[in-house]
C-alpha cells in the first residue's frame, strides 16, 4: 500500500513538473498530442469569445519614477480613485473586465510594471521588491488623490505589502482601502511548488525552477526560442496553474499571450524577488479596510495563504471565489468587481460624506472572517 502511494505520488509529480516546465521554460516539443489537446480546449462554447482583450485604451501618460525607470499609464473614468497593479509577467491589459466595467463609477488608474508590457527597464537591473513598493508609491503620489482603494494581483499585492513596510504612513491615509486579489505574504515559489508536488520533492522541483530561470538569465535568446517552440504547452499549463476547471478558452489564450510578451530576460531578474520572503510581521502591524480575494482553485497562491492574511490583518474580510484560479479577476470578475464597488463605496465615497472618517470594515474572527463565498450558480 505504501509503496503504491510512493509510486503514484512519483508518477504524479513527475507530470505535473512537466507541464510545470512547459509553464515556467515555455518549452515544448510541439507534438501532435498536445496541439490536439490545445485544439479541443479551444474549441468549447466560449461566452467571452468576442471580448476584445487587450484593446481597451485609457489617456495614456508616462510617469519617471523613483529611480528613473518609466511606467507607462493608463487612465479611465472619473470620481472616487481606484489604483490597480498586476501580477508578474502579466500587464496592465489583463485587468480587461475592470477597465471595461468600473470607469463608469470610478477613476480607474493602471500601470505596467517595470520590465513589464510598455514600460522601460530599469538601467540599473532593479527589480527588487523595494523597487516595485517605490514605483506604486510613484504611481499613487502621480495620482494627485488623497484617498485611492489600492486593488493588487498577486506580485502586485505583494508589492503593496512591502510598501506598506517601507512607508507606513501611506496606509489608513493615502492608501485608504486594500483589494489583495491570489495575492501571498510569502514565498511565492513555496506555495506553486507545494500545489503541485509531494512534499518530499518540494526542495527538488524548487532547485529545479531556480535552475531553469538562472538559465532564462544566462542565455535569453536560447531561451526565447524554446519558449516559442512550446507555445501549446505553454497554453495548457496557464489553464492547469492559472484557472479553474472550465476557465472560458478565450480567457486562457489570452493571459497566455500576455505572459508570452513579457521578455524570458525580465523574467530571471524579476523571480529572485519572489521567494525567500517573509512579510508577516507587516501583516501583524496592517490595520486597513481590505478585501483578501482569492480562487479556491489557485494553485500559486491558494486559499490558506488568503486565509491567514484575512486573520492577520485589522479590518480584513475573507472573499473565496468558487472554481476559480489565479486569474479569479477575470474568471469571476461580475463577483469581483461588484465586492471593488461596493468596498469602494465604504472607504471612500461614504469616508468623504462622513467628514473623511476613517471608514471601518467589520472586523471579524476566525472562521467568521470568511465574509462572502461565491458558490457558483447563485
Amino acid at each position: 500500500m505504501a509503496e503504491a502511494e510512493r509510486t503514484r505520488t512519483s508518477l504524479t509529480a513527475r507530470g505535473v513538473g512537466m507541464v510545470l516546465g512547459g509553464l515556467v521554460l515555455g518549452i515544448g516539443a510541439g507534438i501532435a498530442a498536445e496541439r490536439a489537446l490545445v485544439g479541443r480546449d479551444q474549441r468549447r462554447d466560449d461566452p467571452e469569445a468576442g471580448e476584445p482583450f487587450g484593446e481597451l485604451r485609457g489617456a495614456p501618460a508616462t510617469l519617471v519614477s523613483h529611480d528613473g525607470t518609466e511606467l507607462e499609464i493608463e487612465d479611465f473614468g472619473s470620481g472616487p480613485c481606484l489604483v490597480f497593479s498586476h501580477g508578474f509577467s502579466l500587464t496592465q491589459d489583463a485587468w480587461h473586465y475592470q477597465r471595461r466595467d468600473l470607469p463608469a463609477e470610478f477613476r480607474c488608474v493602471f500601470f505596467d510594471q517595470r520590465g513589464h508590457g510598455r514600460s522601460g527597464r530599469p538601467a540599473n537591473l532593479d527589480y527588487s521588491l523595494d523597487a516595485f513598493a517605490g514605483d506604486l508609491r510613484a504611481v499613487l503620489e502621480w495620482t494627485g488623490e488623497e484617498r485611492v482603494v489600492l486593488v493588487a494581483h498577486s506580485m502586485g499585492g505583494i508589492a503593496a505589502l512591502k510598501l506598506a513596510e517601507l512607508w507606513p504612513q501611506e496606509i489608513g491615509t493615502r492608501i485608504a482601502g486594500l483589494v489583495l486579489v491570489d495575492s501571498t505574504y510569502a514565498d511565492a515559489l513555496k506555495g506553486m511548488s507545494a500545489a503541485v508536488t509531494a512534499r518530499g520533492a518540494l526542495t527538488v522541483q524548487r532547485a529545479a525552477i531556480k535552475a531553469a530561470f538562472h538559465f532564462f538569465g544566462a542565455d535569453p535568446v536560447r531561451a526565447n526560442q524554446l519558449r516559442r517552440r512550446g507555445s501549446d504547452l505553454g497554453y495548457l499549463g496557464t489553464r492547469m496553474f492559472g484557472f479553474g476547471s472550465n476557465p472560458s478558452p478565450s480567457q486562457v489564450a489570452f493571459v497566455d499571450r500576455v505572459l508570452a510578451g513579457t521578455d524570458v530576460e525580465v523574467w530571471a531578474r524579476v523571480f529572485p524577488s519572489l521567494i525567500d520572503f517573509d512579510m508577516s510581521e507587516v501583516l501583524d502591524h496592517l490595520d486597513l479596510p481590505t478585501v483578501v480575494a482569492v480562487g479556491d482553485k489557485d494553485r500559486l497562491t491558494p486559499v490558506a495563504s488568503a486565509r491567514h492574511m484575512a486573520e492577520k490583518i485589522g479590518g480584513a474580510r475573507l472573499l473565496v471565489l468558487e472554481d476559480a484560479g489565479h486569474n479569479a479577476f477575470l474568471e469571476e470578475h461580475e463577483v469581483l468587481d461588484a465586492e471593488i464597488a461596493a468596498f469602494a463605496r465604504e472607504v471612500l465615497v461614504a469616508a468623504r460624506r462622513g467628514g473623511r472618517r476613517r471608514a471601518r470594515v467589520p472586523r471579524l474572527a476566525g472562521a467568521d472572517r470568511v465574509a462572502l463565498r461565491r458558490v457558483r450558480g447563485s
